[in-house]
């Protein structure tokens, strides 16, 4: 009887431990996808600020600005995405 409470102590204390694991492990994914995502979506708003500093030498204003607010809109619904 004790030699089967103690199996069943050890198989409890490594399901415990392979859970905790496994969760910690899925944090740390998620964590570092988030990050990444959040590095892209930064790339992309500096891209946008160096577009609209080159684009303030050109004569239409109007076309280059609605090109950046599609842009720039583009990356607000990327923001959302990685938030939700």
């Amino acid at each position: 009887m004790l030699l089967q409470l103690n199996h069943l102590q050890s198989f409890a204390s490594l399901v415990a431990v392979s859970v905790i694991c496994g969760y910690m492990s899925l944090v740390i994914t998620l964590i570092a996808v988030a990050c990444s995502q959040f590095d892209k979506l930064k790339t992309a708003i500096l891209d946008i600020r160096q577009q609209h500093h080159r684009q303030d030498d050109e004569q239409d204003h109007t076309i280059a600005n609605c090109d950046l607010q599609v842009k720039l809109k583009a990356c607000i619904r990327h923001h959302q995405d990685i938030i939700g």
